[in-house]
C-alpha cells in the first residue's frame, strides 16, 4: 500500500464525526473552483473565512491539500485522491437532508445532466427524451458537449450524471454499461461522379475528406489506415457531426460516419452511403456513471432508463 492510500485510510479511520461538515464542503468547492474567492462567493462567506477553513483542513489531514499555481489552486496528490469520495459523501448528505434520498420519477423535477457528442444528441437523445417524458414528466435534461479528455472528471465533479460515448474510459471509480455496437459507412454527395457503392482503397484515398475533431472519440478509420501506412487527404476539420450532411452534399468531399447516424443523414440530406474499402472493427457505445459508496437513487434510475431505451439484446453485446 502506498503512502497516499495509507493516509486516506487514516482519514476514514478518524471518521467523519471528527471533521466539520462545513470544512468538507469548503474542501470540495476549493477543489472544483481552484479559487478562494469563488469558493467564498458560493458559500456566502468572506475570503478570510475560507482561508481559515483551509488552514484547519491542512492541520486535520496533515497535508497542504492545495498549492498556488499560475492556474489557481492546484490540488496535491492526497487532495485529488480524497475528492471523489468526499464529493459523493457530501452529495448523499445534501440529497438526504433535502428530502430526495428516494427518487420518485412521477413527482421529481430534477434536472439530469448528460454528456454526449452531437452525434448522440441526433441519434440517441430522442429516444431517451421520449421515455423520460412518459416516465418522469417533471424532470428536465441538460446536455453538455462531450470532450473525451475531461469526461471522467465531469462525472467525478458532478457536472455530469451520465456520459454516453464510444471510447472506453478505463477508471476504477467509473461504472461502464455497454449499450450497443455499430460499424462505419462512407458518406458522399448523392450525385458523386467517382465514388460507387464499393470503391477501392485507392479511389477512396484519391478524394479529399471531411473529418470530425478527435474530441468526439471517432478516430477508428484513421487508426485503421495508419496501421496500413496510409492516410486520408483532409480538406476540412469540423467540431461536430451535425454539419457533415450539408458539407458533403455541397462538395465532392467524403466522410466516415457511424452506421446509425448515416441512416438519419441520408433521409435528411441529398447524400448516400457507401461501403468502406478498409476494415474497421465495430465500436461499442457505452454509458458511464460514477461508482458510489452509497446509492444515488436519481442517477441509478437514469442509468436504468438509458439502458432500457438504448441497450441492445445481450446476444448483440460484449461484456
Amino acid at each position: 500500500m502506498n503512502t497516499v492510500d495509507q493516509r486516506i485510510d487514516r482519514i476514514y479511520i478518524i471518521g467523519m464525526a471528527d471533521v466539520d461538515l462545513n470544512l468538507i464542503r469548503t474542501f470540495v468547492l476549493l477543489y472544483e473552483t481552484r479559487s478562494v474567492t469563488r469558493t467564498a462567493e458560493l458559500l456566502f462567506i468572506t475570503q478570510p473565512s475560507v482561508s481559515h477553513s483551509l488552514r484547519r483542513l491542512r492541520r486535520q489531514f496533515n497535508d497542504d491539500l492545495f498549492i498556488r499555481s499560475s492556474d489557481g489552486l492546484a490540488p496535491t496528490v492526497l487532495a485529488a485522491s480524497m475528492y471523489p469520495q468526499l464529493h459523493q459523501a457530501l452529495e448523499v448528505i445534501d440529497e438526504t437532508v433535502s428530502g430526495v434520498g428516494q427518487f420518485d420519477a412521477e413527482t421529481s423535477d430534477r434536472t439530469f445532466r448528460i454528456c454526449a457528442t452531437d452525434l448522440g444528441e441526433i441519434s440517441l437523445l430522442p429516444g431517451v427524451l421520449a421515455a423520460l417524458e412518459t416516465r418522469a414528466p417533471g424532470c428536465a435534461v441538460q446536455v453538455t458537449p462531450l470532450d473525451f479528455a475531461s469526461a471522467a472528471e465531469e462525472l467525478r465533479q458532478g457536472r455530469a450524471d451520465a456520459v454516453i460515448c464510444t471510447p472506453r474510459i478505463d477508471a476504477p471509480d467509473l461504472r461502464r454499461d455497454p449499450l450497443f455496437r455499430e460499424g462505419y459507412l462512407g458518406l458522399c454527395a448523392l450525385g458523386h461522379p467517382r465514388i460507387g457503392v464499393e470503391p477501392g482503397l485507392d479511389d477512396f484515398l484519391a478524394e479529399r475528406h471531411i473529418v470530425v475533431d478527435a474530441a468526439a472519440g471517432h478516430v477508428d478509420a484513421d487508426q485503421a489506415l495508419a496501421r496500413m501506412g496510409r492516410r486520408r487527404d483532409i480538406a476540412v476539420r469540423v467540431p461536430h457531426f451535425a454539419v457533415l450532411p450539408e458539407l458533403v452534399a455541397q462538395t465532392r468531399h467524403l466522410a466516415v460516419v457511424p452506421s446509425r447516424v448515416a441512416e438519419l443523414f441520408t433521409r435528411s440530406s441529398p447524400v448516400r452511403t457507401f461501403a468502406l474499402p478498409v476494415e474497421i472493427p465495430n465500436v461499442e457505445v457505452s454509458l458511464f456513471t460514477v461508482r458510489r459508496a452509497l446509492p444515488s437513487p436519481g442517477v441509478d434510475w437514469l442509468r436504468e432508463l438509458i439502458a432500457d431505451v438504448l441497450q441492445a439484446p445481450a446476444a448483440d453485446r460484449t461484456s
